[in-house]
């Protein structure tokens, strides 16, 4: 009997021993499987790196290009009217309204055309809107009251730029 319980004991060592290095080698081969793919992270995490990089080139170029282009349209008219001040200043001589009137037709004309638009006409009565409109002077409106554009405002798809001033009807 005792040589059949070491002969079990012995036999049960070697099972074990068998399964320790079963699940030590299945340990190692986890362990490198681990480290491939933190390595295949790391490539991925490069790759979508300079993917952003590229894209915010990208962005940032043609956010240059468009705004290049529209201050190229508007650079014309700019230095009209930078002329009329300068002849106006510095050499003391008349500007003529109908030039000046002229040159700012077509920068309105030209900022147009690249999407801001006014809002209101000037002497027009319209419903008071507090999201379009401001009060010239103190006081209050209700929204709906009946209020007259003394300036335009200004609107960039579809968001208000500069509110337009209007004043109470009557006033």
């Amino acid at each position: 009997m005792k040589v059949v319980r070491q002969w079990l004991a012995q036999a049960l060592d070697d099972r074990s021993r068998v399964r320790i290095l079963a699940l030590e080698r299945e340990l190692q081969e986890l362990h490198l499987d681990l480290k491939e793919k933190v390595q295949q992270i790391d490539v991925l995490k490069g790759a979508l790196d300079r993917r952003d990089r590229t894209q915010k080139f990208r962005v940032e170029s043609s956010v240059h290009l468009q705004t290049e282009q529209l201050l190229a349209s508007v650079a014309v008219p700019v230095a009209q009217l930078h002329t009329q001040l300068h002849l106006a200043k510095a050499e003391g001589q008349r500007v003529a309204v109908r030039d000046v009137l002229a040159i700012v037709r077509r920068l309105l004309h030209t900022l147009q055309d690249a999407g801001l638009e006014l809002d209101g006409h000037i002497g027009e009565s319209v419903p008071f809107d507090p999201n379009r409109q401001e009060l010239l002077h103190s006081g209050e409106a209700v929204p709906g009251e009946s209020v007259v554009v003394r300036t335009a405002g200004v609107v960039y798809r579809g968001k208000v730029l500069h509110k337009a001033g209007v004043e109470k009807a009557g006033e």
